[in-house]
């Protein structure tokens, strides 16, 4: 796809100015910006949902394109099973006619005529190819492999879409877009709706596919994994970054310090230009000032690099409580019969953080939504320390008034003079008449930095926080996550935020279906040790790493080099070996129609895929390192 002078509008807002750009086959491209910058505009234009006001949109001839927007339209009155088997119409309809001419070959008619059976046969091995070349004895693997990996269950398939929730249905038109498998994958904020198991399944899935990506995403880490370049779209520029997300940080950097340089630069000699035409234009030094003017005429200016806007926030008031802030006892929540977590013996101290972490529908908003008294327990009992002041942040926002502007909202929460409320809201990017906006005309990230001032201007010492970062871009995020680093009160957080979690987390409580387990530490740290029990529990050890170049080739070092050779030779096979086994695995009925078992062995898949792509660069480089030396193995 190519975009030629893109220039789009909105009413007399330039949104992009002359935007050229290309995607190639297999690009993996993030697409990030301030909110409001123009990220979704900019798929809508891709996708053909718009047209732009100056410039051109080209694709290839047979180029598919899938579309993932934030709110998809709402499904048609069909199953899952249905939806995502519509994307799968032509190996259906090869599956049938295959088992017709196995059909025909057994009829006595055709089975006693060689020269029949014989055309018929020959029919069947040509579709029999097509059908596997398009994945055919694989299409049911890979149906359940991408919902179990999404979070759906076995029993999922037969409900009725509008039984889905929102979010389910972003991640069944999700998994819908995935099976159709198209050229190019245009996806805005794909992880909104998932767990941390479900994102870094998908991670996996979109880093080994073949096709084009372009991805609008807040989520750091995915942008890590997934991108091998960035685009920013910047007061209607585009730039074009190679690298992943914490590279285009890097590059960015650089390109703003290049161009406030050459802002000053042009912005000094226009000033002696100017100064010397002032003086000498009706003197004896008139041609040379004209002289200068049309070298002034020329000049080419720089525009001054925009500052990011973040918001500015500060939590240094006073949070004291007392030591322990909270007691659960056989804690048990829920609803109506059902227990989602039972039994929970938890204390939490002074200056604590922990975040909840656990796959979606475990309980993790459940169990908050009981602590500050939203929701009843179900058994057991909890208790707040002496002192404490809650503030909640709900994940749903559900606590705005539509109607309301947003500085009634604030005054509602603490009635201080509107020239003061209105300096306390410009913290929140609240400016001029925006303090006036209804709350119901805001998007999504400023309804959620509306929740922010007013959960701060409390002033509470123990923050209950339920997915804060939701909705907001890159820079606010990492303003609140400065904020709260600061925070010295305790604090609670859920969040699918793995950046955030990493930052702020000191202890985690992890809650499964039917189970919870506490673990000392941050989210890198729980994550190293899994990898490592994992590891441990697999028979295959890694090879040793390879020596070094420039070592001198002395007898031991050549053998040395060629145990080295042989064990990693070993491990590779044996490697190798197992990855057909988990290939295997991943085709039994036993092991897809089981949601977790099934995003295990997909886990573990791609685990060794990763491992042998390390081994074998290792195995390659130890190769070019004896043959350089003219030494046999």
């Amino acid at each position: 796809m190519q975009l030629n002078q893109v220039t789009k509008y909105f009413a007399d807002q330039q949104i992009m100015a002359e935007v050229t750009a290309t995607v190639e086959p297999g690009d993996k491209l993030g697409l990030v910006g301030l909110n409001g910058a123009g990220k979704t505009t900019l798929l809508s234009l891709m996708v053909g949902e718009i047209t732009p006001d100056h410039g051109s949109v080209n694709k290839a001839a047979r180029c598919r394109v899938g579309y993932l927007p934030q709110r998809p339209r709402r499904p048609p009155h069909t199953t899952l099973r249905q939806l995502l088997m519509g994307e799968l119409t032509e190996i259906i309809e090869m599956a049938t006619a295959l088992r017709q001419l196995e059909l025909t070959m057994a009829s006595p008619e055709v089975f006693g005529d060689e020269s029949r059976l014989e055309e018929v046969m020959g029919r069947y091995s040509r579709l029999q190819e097509e059908f596997r070349h398009l994945g055919g004895y694989s299409y049911e693997v890979k149906m359940k492999q991408v919902i179990y990996g999404l979070g759906f269950t076995s029993d999922d398939l037969d409900r009725w879409m509008e039984e889905f929730s929102g979010g389910e249905q972003v991640r069944a038109e999700l998994a819908r877009l995935l099976l159709a498998e198209p050229d190019l994958l245009l996806l805005d904020e794909p992880t909104n709706h998932l767990d941390m198991q479900a994102t870094e399944w998908l991670e996996g899935y979109l880093k080994s596919i073949p096709q084009a990506i372009v991805v609008v995403s807040h989520d750091r880490y995915f942008l890590d994994v997934v991108c091998k370049g960035i685009w920013e779209l910047d007061n209607g520029q585009l730039y074009q970054y190679t690298g992943n997300f914490s590279k285009y940080l890097q590059l960015r950097q650089e390109r703003l310090e290049r161009q406030q340089k050459q802002y000053e630069a042009v912005r000094e000699e226009a000033s002696k230009l100017q100064e010397y035409i002032a003086r000498y234009r009706a003197g004896n030094r008139a041609k040379q000032a004209q002289s200068r003017e049309k070298r002034l005429e020329k000049l080419q200016y720089v525009s001054r690099p925009t500052k990011d806007q973040g918001m500015r926030l500060d939590l240094s008031y006073s949070t004291h409580t007392v030591k322990q802030v909270l007691t659960t006892q056989e804690l048990a929540v829920g609803y109506g019969d059902a227990a989602l977590i039972s039994g929970l013996n938890w204390t939490v101290l002074r200056g604590e953080r922990w975040g909840v972490i656990g796959p979606n529908g475990v309980g993790k908003s459940t169990l908050l939504k009981v602590l500050v008294g939203e929701e009843d327990v179900l058994g057991g009992t909890f208790h707040w320390g002496d002192g404490v002041v809650l503030g909640y942040f709900r994940q749903g926002l559900d606590d705005l008034d539509e109607d309301s502007t947003v500085l009634d909202e604030l005054l509602n929460v603490r009635n201080l003079p509107v020239g003061e409320m209105r300096s306390f809201l410009a913290r929140f990017l609240f400016t001029g008449e925006k303090v006036f906006h209804s709350i119901g005309a805001l998007s999504g990230g400023e309804r959620c930095r509306v929740a922010l001032a007013k959960l701060l201007l409390a002033e509470p010492n123990v923050l209950v926080l339920d997915e804060p970062t939701n909705h907001l871009d890159v820079v606010s995020r990492e303003a609140l996550e400065e904020a709260l680093a600061g925070f010295t009160g305790t604090m609670i957080l859920v969040t699918h935020d793995r950046y955030l979690l990493d930052k702020l987390a000191t202890d985690l409580l992890i809650l499964a279906p039917g189970s919870f387990d506490v673990y000392a530490g941050t989210y890198s740290a729980f994550r190293e040790q899994m990898t490592k029990e994992q590891t441990a529990a697999s028979p295959i050890k890694k090879a040793k790493t390879s020596s070094s170049a420039k070592e001198p080739s002395t007898d031991r070092q050549v053998a040395r080099w060629r145990q080295e050779y042989a064990e990693l030779e070993n491990t590779i096979l044996a490697l190798e070996g197992e990855l057909d086994l988990v290939t295997e695995k991943m085709a039994q009925p036993e092991v897809y129609a089981d949601g977790a078992l099934i995003r295990e062995t997909s886990l573990r898949h791609r685990a060794i895929v990763d491992e042998l792509e390390e081994l074998y660069q290792r195995w390659e480089g130890l190769l070019e390192q004896m043959e350089s030396r003219n030494l046999t193995l």
